[in-house]
């Protein structure tokens, strides 16, 4: 049984992955791809259960170790197969943020460029050649189908829909139909960098009022609660004479330190996406 036909029965169980792969330009067939995450995940897991069986012989293990022997094969292919099916979403959020933090500023270089009397070919072969990172990459597509004899408003329809980022879509989309119509592409583009910068600005707004929620929360859980939590431990131990050990302490401050990259990574992951 090939890779291909384990994937292709189990394909409609994910109607996304086609879509996903083309936007995060894994050059993969869907039924090729989830055949392998399968494969490689069932093989794992079956390696997990065969070496638990392995050990529980060798060491006579009581049957309380027997549950283990199903649930820790089981979470390695929940884990295999999870990371493997994110995998494509991981890369399509990397490529969108590195899309939209330059897409104001490639907007304005194609306003000016075209305000200037250069062409659009020319102003996008200007942008790709240009320090805009995934959105250069993007231009480059664009302005390569458009030397070989394609129109204008056929490249960009081509990778405007091979795009995860909903506002390069969007001015795309705003570009084409300005093309198709016969309307003034400057003024479009400077509504567009007139709609992105307001955007942007209301997004840093909102940013900076859910710091001040967000340093509140880090404040009770980071710094508050654990000296109370300490604070209150020793009190305890000393009425009760229940022991706080090394152990314990190392303990309560590996919850503090995972509980502070946890906190790091939701205000990352909240910071707009701009420069």
């Amino acid at each position: 049984m090939t890779y291909k036909s384990v994937g292709k029965t189990f394909l409609p169980f994910f109607p996304g992955l086609e879509l996903s792969l083309k936007h995060a330009e894994i050059k993969q067939s869907p039924e090729l791809y989830l055949g392998k995450a399968l494969t490689v995940a069932a093989f794992l897991s079956s390696s997990a259960l065969a070496i638990l069986l392995i050990i529980s012989i060798i060491a006579s293990l009581s049957q309380k170790f027997y549950p283990f022997i199903a649930i820790i094969p089981l979470a390695v292919f929940a884990m295999s197969f999870g990371y493997r099916f994110l995998y494509p979403k991981l890369i399509i959020g990397k490529r969108v943020a590195d899309i939209e933090k330059n897409l104001l500023f490639s907007l304005r270089h194609l306003l000016i460029e075209i305000r200037s009397g250069i062409s659009l070919y020319e102003s996008m072969v200007s942008i790709s050649n240009s320090n805009y990172g995934a959105l250069s990459a993007e231009f480059r597509k664009v302005t390569k189908r458009m030397s070989v004899g394609v129109s204008d408003i056929k490249a960009l329809e081509e990778v405007m829909l091979k795009n995860p980022s909903i506002n390069f879509r969007r001015a795309l989309w705003q570009v084409s139909n300005s093309i198709e119509a016969g309307y003034n592409l400057a003024d479009t583009l400077e509504e567009l960098v007139r709609e992105f910068g307001a955007e942007q600005r209301t997004a840093i707004k909102m940013y900076g009022s859910q710091l001040n929620s967000l340093a509140l929360v880090y404040m009770i859980f980071a710094i508050i609660m654990p000296s109370i939590g300490v604070c209150f431990m020793i009190i305890l131990s000393f009425f009760s004479g229940f022991p706080i050990s090394s152990g314990l302490l190392l303990l309560f401050m590996l919850v503090i330190i995972v509980f502070q990259f946890m906190f790091i990574g939701i205000v990352k992951s909240k910071r707009p996406k701009v420069e």
